[in-house]
């Protein structure tokens, strides 16, 4: 999958996360994507951007997130881009 849209999430929205678990803090690695899309509950997957590189497990879903599209928590967000950045695009993303 090439040129997704991420974004970050945070505070409630990471309370009682659909895959199950403990609710992640705005410094886990993780993420949250389309029910039903190209990544599903469990999955890691590895996230590069301008010749940063990170791997995030998908714990949670997102009902506004397309197919292209991943919500991360800020300390994850904040390793690619700054938060003040809001959207990253043009990173790569695949299955780890």
């Amino acid at each position: 999958m090439t040129s997704p849209r991420i974004t970050f999430y945070s505070g409630s929205q990471l309370d009682n996360p659909a895959c199950g678990g403990p609710t992640p803090s705005r410094n886990s690695m993780i993420a949250a994507v389309k029910k039903g899309g190209a990544f599903a509950c469990g999955d890691h997957i590895r996230i590069s951007h301008k010749n940063k590189h990170i791997k995030v497990k998908v714990v949670d879903y997102c009902e506004s997130c397309s197919d292209r599209a991943v919500d991360l928590t800020p300390g994850a967000f904040a390793k690619l881009a700054s938060l003040d950045t809001g959207i990253i695009t043009g990173a790569r993303m695949s299955l780890d």
